[in-house]
């Protein structure tokens, strides 16, 4: 992937986030559809919008996490930038020849990224994001799964007692909260949900997949974290999770694609010259002039 290619579909994935902005300084009671003012530095507003492009701008990873998450760092940055900026502009640094040069680059970046999303946006139609779930959903080979309980812990002796009381008729649920050293699902009773035999590590897998709904493991199954003890759900066949649950992932595929089609069209329109760090003209590949063809 060139690195035209590789700016726009980052931009894309940036372009989803971004919130209005609304010069005016709002009070802290608009709405979360509105611009507001979430700092001030000597008086100067710093404005939620101004913290979203921050977020934008690090990047796909950090753009797809919740922004309360990283929101208190995002805002500190904004702050010092606001302090040191206004020292530099005291400075008239903005008038600086490299500072110029920046600038401009910045703004060829951003007219580049606003292009984007103003030409692919339109493109992404839910008619587009439902023929490409059908088309993964054909193609899904559903898997065996099983629903389990188990309880885990450390040792043999440990495990061979409390199949004695589930025997003796304890319930396997409370038994896992209280005594499962796997944390997480001892929350839900033991609960790991459906799974395939791959999700697993082999000696769990092959007790649980050799037994029937309702069953409980006769023995300890042994693995690398302990001594389980299994309980059977229920079994059932795999099947493509609902439209509603990939949407985004599939919007984000869907808009990546377009994106590839728009910078490939451009690039074979377009009179690109390529030279090395040294100045002298870059050999192009065999298949660069297949697609200028």
């Amino acid at each position: 992937m060139s690195k035209m290619l590789r700016v726009a579909t980052l931009a894309l994935a940036l372009g989803a986030l971004a919130l209005p902005a609304v010069a005016a300084d709002k009070p802290a009671t608009a709405s979360p559809t509105e611009d507001l003012v979430v700092a001030r530095v000597n008086g100067e507003p710093i404005m939620r919008s101004d913290v979203v492009r921050e977020l934008q701008s690090m990047g796909s990873q950090a753009a797809n996490l919740p922004p309360q998450m990283i929101y208190p760092q995002l805002l500190e940055k904004a702050i010092v930038t606001k302090m040191v900026s206004a020292k530099g502009y005291a400075e008239k640094l903005q008038n600086d020849k490299e500072v110029k040069e920046r600038v401009k680059d910045a703004e060829a970046q951003i007219v580049a990224d606003a292009y984007i999303r103003k030409t692919v946006a339109p493109k992404i139609t839910e008619d587009k994001i439902k023929a490409r779930y059908n088309e993964l959903s054909a193609k899904f080979k559903p898997e065996d799964e099983v629903r389990a309980r188990h309880i885990l812990v450390p040792t043999e002796s440990e495990a061979k007692d409390l199949l004695k009381q589930i025997k003796d008729g304890a319930d396997f649920a409370k038994l896992a909260t209280d005594k499962s050293k796997d944390t997480g699902s001892a929350k839900q009773g033991g609960d790991l949900g459906y799974f395939p035999r791959s999700a697993m590590v082999k000696p769990f897998a092959e007790a649980a997949f050799g037994m029937k709904v309702g069953d409980i493991s006769e023995k300890p199954v042994k693995s690398d974290f302990g001594y389980h003890i299994i309980k059977i759900e229920d079994r059932r066949k795999s099947s493509p999770p609902p439209l509603s649950e990939v949407k985004d992932q599939l919007r984000n595929q869907v808009g990546q694609e377009i994106v590839g089609q728009v910078i490939k069209d451009m690039e074979a329109k377009a009179k690109v010259e390529r030279f090395n760090f040294d100045g002298t003209p870059m050999k192009v590949k065999a298949d660069k002039k297949e697609d200028k063809k």
